[in-house]
């Protein structure tokens, strides 16, 4: 059993650098780079975009190129060319550069992100599924918790272009224990069996197995649920120029991208380990309630303080996104059907996390507030609730 941990261990590498460093860390760029270019927040923001925009369509086939090639090569190849692209952003003096870029790293980080390392802990693990991805995930918000200051902190005492090298080698080193420990996709590939595996517990559950289909009501009320989810949680790399809206330094702002992220591992952490006690629905509403605790903090709180706290629940958002979405879609739709389902499902949330990265900044950059952004992620978290429950009364139709 110890290696299904080392193997959770890879995972937790991978989760930090391809969501906790290229994505969640993000937001510290924003401000100093669309200043330094003379763009606006919601141009330079676009490159994020496209960014959600290559992973969501690449997330569609990242089962199949698994199939049909190596693992570790394609693994190895893929983060190559992520840290690559990652340090030549630092190269970057216009938008088309950065579009670029954006592109090439969101196809290649796709690759080691949130599609295949479920399907990793779903291969490996059959007991302490929802701890075991709660802890990968967990890690992605500590990256970007512990990185966030820190990218601030070379940004203000030297610039951006070092800020993105030093990125890329974060970036390369998360993921080192990944591309040099020996294992493969799932256990039953080497001869092993998942983590609590049950035999007849298994074959009971494909004794029981209904039939999927991407054309139903549950199914594509699923398929919203995890695009608005998407959506929300971009709000958070925008905190720190929210900060600085009301009045404060940036280097203090960026304590609110990190006070996100806090959130997002304990979020995330909690959620897992409900899910195993309660239940995925259960845990689910219960983040969801304090997300929209946080939003209402944010949207009022003018201290620093206050925004802190109200940044730290808005951060349960992640939790929702990366570690709740997947054990719903296991939950409602079947392990054997989860491959099939969740790279779609992937494929929307990516797809509102595009939406939503530059919506955000040209909402600051039009309006002069970011308040409309809070009000539309509001809307967006009672409308995912609504959906939550089309999809519990209708997912065994």
């Amino acid at each position: 059993m110890k290696k299904h941990w080392l193997v959770l261990v890879c995972c937790c590498g991978l989760a930090a650098s391809s969501i906790g460093i290229s994505i969640n860390s993000s937001g510290v760029f924003y401000t100093p780079v669309s200043k330094s270019l003379h763009m606006l927040r919601g141009t330079f923001s676009m490159h994020m975009t496209l960014f959600s925009l290559a992973t969501a369509i690449m997330s569609l086939f990242v089962p199949k190129i698994y199939e049909k090639f190596a693992f570790k090569k394609v693994l190895t190849i893929s983060v190559i060319v992520a840290v690559a692209s990652t340090a030549a952003m630092a190269l970057g003096k216009n938008a088309l550069t950065f579009y670029i870029l954006g592109s090439v790293r969101g196809m290649s980080t796709s690759l080691f992100s949130i599609v295949p390392i479920t399907i990793i802990i779903n291969g490996w693990f059959e007991k302490k599924h929802g701890l075991a991805t709660s802890i990968a995930f967990g890690f992605s918000g500590l990256g970007g918790t512990i990185c966030s200051p820190i990218l601030s902190s070379i940004i203000s005492s030297f610039n951006w272009q070092i800020g993105y090298l030093l990125k890329a080698v974060v970036i390369l080193l998360l993921c080192l224990p990944a591309l040099i420990y020996p294992f493969k996709m799932t256990a039953f590939d080497e001869g092993l069996v998942p983590y609590g595996y049950q035999e007849r517990k298994e074959t009971m559950q494909k004794q029981t197995t209904s039939s999927f289909h991407f054309i139903s009501v549950s199914f594509i009320a699923f398929f919203i649920f995890g695009m608005l989810i998407s959506c929300i949680t971009s709000v958070t790399q925008h905190l720190p120029g929210y900060g600085e809206s009301l009045g404060y330094p940036l280097t203090t702002c960026a304590v609110l991208l990190s006070a996100g992220m806090m959130g997002n591992i304990v979020s995330k952490l909690i959620i897992g380990s409900l899910s195993d006690h309660f239940g995925e629905m259960k845990a689910t509403l219960m983040m969801i309630g304090v997300n929209i605790l946080g939003i209402i903090l944010l949207m009022i709180g003018k201290s620093m303080s206050l925004l802190i706290i109200g940044a730290f629940m808005f951060g349960s958002c992640y939790s929702l996104g990366a570690v709740a979405v997947p054990l719903l879609t296991k939950y409602f739709f079947k392990t054997e059907n989860y491959a099939k389902a969740f790279p779609t499902i992937s494929f929307a949330s990516n797809v509102g996390a595009a939406i939503s990265l530059s919506m955000v900044g040209y909402i600051y950059d039009f309006f002069g507030s970011y308040l409309y952004a809070f009000i539309i992620a509001l809307v967006m978290i009672l409308i995912s609730l609504a959906l939550l429950f089309i999809v519990t009364k209708t997912k065994e139709n």
